[in-house]
This record gives C-alpha cells, structure tokens and sequence, in this order.
C-alpha cells in the first residue's frame, strides 16, 4: 500500500509516497504517523517546536503491558549503532525547523554524552534544562541515586521563547512577612553593591538620610514617586530603604533552568502510566508553552504514548506524531478517548 504522508497540509510535500506507512488522523490537531522518523521527517517543514524523547541506550527491553512477556521496543544497540541512527535522526529534524524553531531532546543525565555531541556537532545554540523528576530512593546503596534527566534544548540564531514563571514558596527569602494597609509585601534590594554603581543621591526621610557608597538601583526621580504611592520600605537603623513587592501583585519568579517542580508520573489516576517511559503532561506542557506560538506546528518523531500530542490538542495546536512501533496506535487512541488531562 502506498498513501501520501498528510493530507492537505501545505507544511509537507505530500508528493512522495512510501511504503506501508500507515496514517491515522487522532483529533483536528493531531496526526499520527506509523512509521520511521528519520524517512518521515525528511519530507516535513516550518516546524517551530520538536520534543524527542529517544531511546537512552539502556540495553534493556521494554514491555508495553505489565501482564504480558512480549516485547514492545527494544534499546539495545550495538557499537556504534545508537549514535549512528541519532545523529542521522538529528540532522534530518534539524531541515523541518523553521527559522524560529526549537530542537529539545530528552535524556537522563547518565546517557547525555552522545547527545549533547551529537547537537553541539549541528548546532549553534545548546542549553540545557536539569528536570529534578523525582526524590531519591532509600534503597540505593553503593552509587548516586539518578533523578535528573537533562534536555537540551537546541536552536540557531532566533527562537520562539515565551518567557515562564512559577510561583514562589512561602518558606522561601521571598516570603511575604511584612504587612501594611495594602497587603504582605517582601522586600525588594534597592541599593547596589560594590560590584558596579548606580544612582548616587541622598533621601530623607522623617530626618534621617538614606544614602548608599555604591549607589541605588533606581533613579531619585522613581525613589521619589514610589515613596508618594508608599512603596518604600524604610529600616532607619541600617538606613536602607526596600521596594515593596506585593504578594498579590507578584508575576512569580523567573524559570530558570533547574525544574524541581514537577514530578514523574505516579500510580496515580491524575496521570495514568500508560506506556514506560511515559513523561508527565505537565512537563510538555511547559516546553509547549514556552516554544511554540498559537500558530506553531509541533513534532514529536519518537512519539511513544503520545503525551506531545495529548498536550498539544488540549492547547489547540497542531501536532504531528510519528513511531515506528504499530502498538502505540491503541494506546494513543486510549487517552485521547478517556481525556484525563493533569494540566
């Protein structure tokens, strides 16, 4: 059987046909493809986001049912072998980016080198995000107990980077313990350090003076109007003086790129394990949110039980999946027909 790779989509050259590959359209937005990637992606464009989450080399082999002995995808390689097929995988994903589009790969941090050799070898960019994804466990005894996955993320000169947030514990430096008419409000630095100067001048307030060697962070002129609109903290015996910052004005604090905040999936029914190296909804979530516009069309080439894909629908983008293992179609088919979403 021959059949076009997608139907009416003017990002794909639907010219070229392939053998056996099967096509099953999952919702509006996303599309399913079982076949390999590496033939695939070679045919696909102006993608703005792609998360691979790829075999580790693990030299083991995996079962898609718990009651059941039969294999459902191996990760044993031979020499050579592994890096061979992701490099070639790489550069082939790398030709369906978009000039603004983004490459984030996802290993643990025990199986990083090739990886990061691989991207570091095609492109210009390489960050990389430290997912904390789970506590460690009592019963390792003789080594490091492993619960950092690494994902780098790879781009050219230009990206789609929405900016993300989280909030702030209440337990932290940030927490909110000072209190006025307004609201709890923590203390913002206003004074510089002897690390570089700011504005040089001197407040007063109820008679005693408010100067810094080193200088303030921001300009008398805006000192002033925040003292006006009482956004200032005084503390008279060390004369300093603090921004308020309001708790419920408070945006959160800047993602950095250590993500302790979201935990592996669970024997839970928020986020029911359907597939073994399933990764949490809420993880794609926030790679979806930060990469892609509302227009951006998302690939997932190593799909597995499709979370990219569930995710993705759920924020109403277009998502292309693609495996190379048939027996991920009723798996695929099973979330997206129960929809327990835990994002």
């Amino acid at each position: 059987m021959k059949k076009k790779i997608l139907n009416n989509t003017e990002n794909v050259n639907t010219m070229e046909t392939f053998e056996n590959i099967q096509e099953h359209k999952i919702t509006n937005n996303v599309t399913l493809y079982i076949y390999d990637a590496n033939n695939i992606s070679t045919k696909l464009k102006n993608i703005d986001f792609i998360y691979i989450d790829p075999p580790y080399d693990t030299n083991r082999d995996f079962t898609l049912d718990s009651k059941s002995d039969k294999i459902g995808f191996t990760d044993k390689w031979s020499l050579n072998d592994y890096e061979s097929w992701l490099s070639q995988l790489v550069i082939n994903l790398k030709k369906t980016l978009s000039i603004k589009g983004t490459l984030v790969i996802h290993i643990s941090s025990e199986n990083s080198f090739v990886i990061e050799k691989i991207l570091r070898n095609n492109f210009k960019n390489i960050e990389k995000i430290y997912w904390k994804r789970c506590h460690g466990k009592n019963s390792v005894k003789n080594k490091f107990d492993a619960i950092i996955d690494i994902l780098f993320v790879a781009y050219e000169k230009q990206r789609i980077f929405n900016e993300a947030r989280i909030q702030i514990e209440e337990d932290t430096v940030w927490a909110f313990k000072n209190k006025d008419e307004v609201g709890n409000y923590s203390l913002g630095a206003l004074k510089h350090d002897r690390t570089r100067k700011g504005y040089i001048y001197t407040i007063v307030n109820n008679n005693i003076e408010y100067k810094n060697e080193y200088g303030w962070k921001q300009s008398k002129e805006v000192v002033e109007k925040m003292i006006l609109e009482n956004k200032i903290h005084f503390v008279p015996k060390s004369k300093n003086m603090y921004i308020k910052i309001y708790k419920h004005e408070h945006k959160g604090k800047p993602l950095s790129n250590l993500w302790d905040d979201i935990h592996s999936i669970t024997r839970t029914n928020k986020d029911p394990r359907l597939y073994p190296t399933q990764k949490p909804q809420k993880l794609l979530e926030r790679l979806i949110n930060i990469f892609t516009n509302p227009d951006s069309i998302i690939l997932d080439p190593v799909c597995g039980s499709g979370t990219t894909g569930f995710v993705a629908d759920k924020l109403n983008k277009k998502c292309i999946l693609i495996d190379i293992n048939e027996e991920v179609l009723p798996i695929i088919n099973k979330r997206f027909q129960d929809k327990i979403y835990n994002i």
